[in-house]
């Protein structure tokens, strides 16, 4: 299980993780693990310094730009920025031959060429479509990158499918087949399969041919 929010503290029971792997430590990514885990929790010093007043028994620390093999798959943190208080990473995760890239925070990723090479698909930040929420603290950039900017990334690494999860509120409360569609265009413009994620989806990867994305019940 990648990230557990708020939402999902006293739920775990209902998805029996072997495994929790954390970007960071915000409340709507961390903060289902406030009374303990029901397994290992993996995430980097930063993160795991922030949540120590958490009861998680089995904390892990998770090397920066090294691969860490968790139940027969390849984890490697690669840092983002998006916040200066609860510093992120993105996961590169690999099994089987085919691999995907997980950050639903991001303001910035640096070096994409080498987080990004060999990518199947990215999994991304949904906050908005076009509209920046980069600004900059201390120097550092902070907030959310627009789907635009991120398809630019993947086109620069010759990544050419996209799919775009923990969605802002304009979209969550949208008209699901519009938004859609505009992602898609969006996607399109840069030679991208861009589509948007919903709760319930099931994406299957395998080496050397394109997966299948399934319809969700309801939107995420």
């Amino acid at each position: 299980m990648i990230d557990c929010g708020a939402d999902w503290l006293g739920r775990l029971s209902s998805v029996a993780p072997t495994a929790i792997i954390l970007t960071h430590a915000h409340p709507d990514h961390a903060w289902g693990l406030a009374k303990g885990a029901p397994c290992p929790v993996y995430a980097s010093k930063k993160t795991l310094d922030l949540l120590h007043g958490f009861p998680i028994q089995d904390r892990r620390e998770m090397p920066i730009k090294k691969f860490v093999m968790i139940d027969g798959v390849r984890f490697k943190a690669y840092p983002v920025q998006h916040s200066v208080r609860a510093p992120a990473v993105g996961y590169r995760v690999s099994a089987k031959g085919v691999s995907f890239f997980y950050v639903p925070d991001v303001a910035g990723l640096p070096d994409v060429p080498n987080a990004l090479r060999g990518i199947n698909v990215y999994i991304g930040d949904g906050a908005t479509m076009t509209r920046s929420m980069v600004r900059k603290k201390s120097g550092t950039l902070i907030g959310h990158a627009p789907m635009t900017g991120q398809l630019s990334w993947c086109k620069m690494a010759g990544v050419r499918r996209a799919i775009f999860t923990h969605c802002g509120s304009p979209i969550v409360r949208g008209n699901a087949r519009v938004l859609s569609a505009a992602i898609r265009r969006l996607g399109r413009a840069q030679g991208i399969d861009a589509r948007l994620a919903c709760d319930g989806n099931r994406l299957s990867l395998s080496g050397g041919r394109r997966g299948r994305r399934h319809r969700a019940p309801k939107r995420a």
